[in-house]
């Protein structure tokens, strides 16, 4: 069935007629009438295109639209590709942005990303892990993470590196990734499926990496973008994993997004105290049920105990990892998950919070489990 289109506000109506020939269904309607032509009550097209080369701003039609027809994609085309109306289009929920000169093969392309889209709902899982301070063993939790759902699972999984420069989760992975993750922010209007696909490398280990970058940022980066990138990888991929940055509001939308966020901590008071701040406004901000604390590197003969720990933190420990240095430092130093190996207890305990953060089945063998997490699995 033909992709239903309607085209607001423009003057070019040799548009409608090149959309026709492109097996559009499609027709015009001024913005005045616009009520008229699409009552509240009514289903709408499968696309709007906003033609906004003649105002001076993006009209408050799109915002109306986007909330009345939730299911119609929409697509912006303007003079120029300009930044801040851009951010404004983004935070109504519209990505898909023409530049003049109108070129109809990227036209094209844009109405049948956003046609797909209202037939492809988000449905991957995105995950994201937060340390509480540097060098708590975050990325290494991310890294491990992702490997097992990738091979626990046998479905795709994106790990995403959001340190957005000088991260390392290449560096656990073994590789040397052309492009960045900074590239797939800084190109968020072009961003489809094939596009995310070229910016990734594929690991040895199972889960395609979308890496940090190795540029110097240049400014801030609008927080709407990585909550975009983040939301659509979802719909690529059945497991996104997140390596986030700590203490970077930047990444707060991208946490938004995510179904689960595991902040992660250790046994030193000074990092407790920043990860009873980190959990408890997340909590707040995402819902406590969303937000899981994490002990890595744990030492049972510690002064600070899981008790401790979760009077500190104001809520349980959900997830302990075992201290295991040794195997740590040897897997980074081979440039491979330590969970590729499974011959630790580490490794077995990444699988088991994988198979629980990813909703798949717990092993038979499991039922009778005993030691530290499983005295902690029952908690909530």
């Amino acid at each position: 069935m033909p992709i239903s289109v309607t085209l607001v506000g423009t003057s070019d109506r040799d548009l409608v007629a090149a959309l026709k020939q492109r097996g559009f269904r499609a027709s015009f309607v001024a913005l005045g009438n616009l009520d008229a032509a699409h009552p509240a009550a009514s289903k709408g097209p499968d696309a709007f295109i906003f033609d906004i080369r003649e105002m001076e701003r993006l009209p408050r039609e799109v915002a109306i639209v986007k909330r009345q027809f939730p299911t119609s994609g929409i697509v912006i085309i303007a003079r120029a590709l300009d930044p801040t109306t851009m951010l404004e289009a983004m935070r109504i929920g519209v990505s898909e942005w023409v530049a003049e000169p109108v070129n109809l093969d990227d036209l094209n392309a844009s109405l049948k990303r956003v046609a797909r889209a209202i037939t492809r709902p988000m449905m991957g899982k995105a995950i994201a892990v937060l340390g509480a301070k540097g060098g708590v063993g975050s990325t290494t939790v991310a890294v491990n993470l992702a490997t097992a759902l990738r091979r626990l699972s046998s479905q795709p999984t994106l790990l995403v590196d959001l340190h957005l420069a000088h991260g390392d989760a290449a560096v656990f992975m073994g590789v040397e990734p052309r492009f960045s993750v900074l590239d797939a922010i800084e190109n968020i209007h072009r961003l489809d499926e094939t596009y995310l696909k070229g910016l990734v490398v594929t690991t040895k280990a199972g889960p395609d990496l979308l890496a940090s970058s190795n540029r110097r940022l240049q400014g801030a980066v609008e927080t709407m973008r990585v909550r975009a990138l983040t939301e659509f990888a979802t719909t690529a991929y059945n497991y996104v994993v997140l390596d986030c940055p700590r203490a970077d509001a930047t990444m707060v939308e991208a946490i938004d997004a995510a179904s689960m966020v595991v902040v992660v901590a250790n046994q030193e008071l000074a990092t407790l105290r920043s990860a009873s701040r980190i959990a408890a406004d997340l909590r707040t901000r995402c819902g406590a049920e969303r937000v899981k604390v994490a002990i890595s590197r744990f030492d049972p003969q510690s002064d600070i105990s899981i008790a401790d720990v979760e009077r500190v933190m104001g809520g349980p420990v959900k997830y302990v990892f075992p201290s295991d240095y040794r195997a740590a430092v040897a897997a980074l130093n081979r440039g491979e998950p330590l969970f590729v190996q499974n011959h630790s207890g580490l490794a077995a305990t990444f699988e088991e919070v994988a198979r629980e953060l990813g909703g798949l089945p717990v092993k038979a063998r499991e039922a009778g489990r005993s030691g530290l997490f499983a005295m902690l699995g029952g908690r909530r």
